[in-house]
């Protein structure tokens, strides 16, 4: 009888810690791509000279490379890994 009641008690518990931790590895990932758009809009922003072919290429390389920088160092660090 203890420990139906101790499960069930424990149940809203794993619940919201599942919430939480979903939460954060969701809002984990906001840097990245912020750090990427805002690489991406600086470039555009200062380089009003350049044609926009190449202004677009630029930005996407920037983005590409300023995000995934980030996102592969938070998906190394070991809170990910277990």
């Amino acid at each position: 009888m203890e420990n139906t009641l101790i499960g069930a008690a424990s149940r809203p518990n794993l619940i919201r810690e599942a919430a939480g931790a979903q939460q954060r590895e969701l809002s984990r990932w906001l840097v990245p791509i912020g750090g990427g758009v805002l690489a991406a809009f600086l470039i555009v922003i200062g380089t009003p000279h350049v044609a926009w072919y190449m202004r677009l290429f630029l930005a996407v390389v920037a983005f590409l490379y300023i995000g995934g920088q980030s996102a592969a160092y938070l998906w190394a660090s070991n809170s990910d890994q277990g």
